[in-house]
C-alpha cells in the first residue's frame, strides 16, 4: 500500500509533467535543460522515484512557474483523485434469517390464500 507521501510525490510528478507540456517542452528537452538524464526525469514525473526538491526548483525556473504553485496544483490534483476514487466495498455475509436473492415469498395480506404461518407481519414490531 502506498503511503500518503508516495501519493503526493506521484501527484507532483504528474503536475510537473503537465507543466512541462503546457510550456511546450518535452521530457527529453527538459532533462537536457535541467542537466539530468531523460530516464531519471521520466522516473520522477511518473512517480517511480521521489523527486528531489532542487530538481523541482530547476524545472520550475526553466518553465517560469513558481514552485509553490506546482505543489499547490499537485495537492489539488491529489485531493481530486482521492475524492473520485471508488469507496471500498465490504461484502456482507449471508444471514440465515434472510431469504437469498430471487427467493421472494409473498407476505400474507387481507384476503390472501397463504396460511397464517407464512405471515411475516408478526416479525416486525
Amino acid at each position: 500500500m502506498k503511503t500518503s507521501a508516495d501519493l503526493f510525490n506521484a501527484a507532483v510528478g504528474r503536475q510537473l509533467r503537465a507543466e512541462i507540456a503546457a510550456a511546450g517542452s518535452s521530457i527529453a528537452a527538459m532533462a537536457r535543460a535541467a542537466g539530468v538524464a531523460r530516464s531519471a526525469l521520466d522516473n520522477y514525473v511518473t512517480g517511480k522515484r521521489s523527486i528531489p526538491v532542487p530538481l523541482v526548483y530547476s524545472v520550475c525556473s526553466i518553465i517560469n512557474v513558481a514552485p509553490h504553485l506546482v505543489l499547490a496544483r499537485a495537492e489539488e490534483r491529489l485531493n481530486a483523485d482521492i475524492a473520485s476514487a471508488p469507496a471500498p466495498v465490504t461484502p456482507l455475509r449471508a444471514r440465515p434469517d434472510v431469504a437469498p436473492l430471487g427467493d421472494d415469498v409473498p407476505e400474507v395480506a387481507f384476503g390472501s390464500t397463504l396460511p397464517h404461518d407464512r405471515d411475516t407481519d408478526d416479525l416486525y414490531p
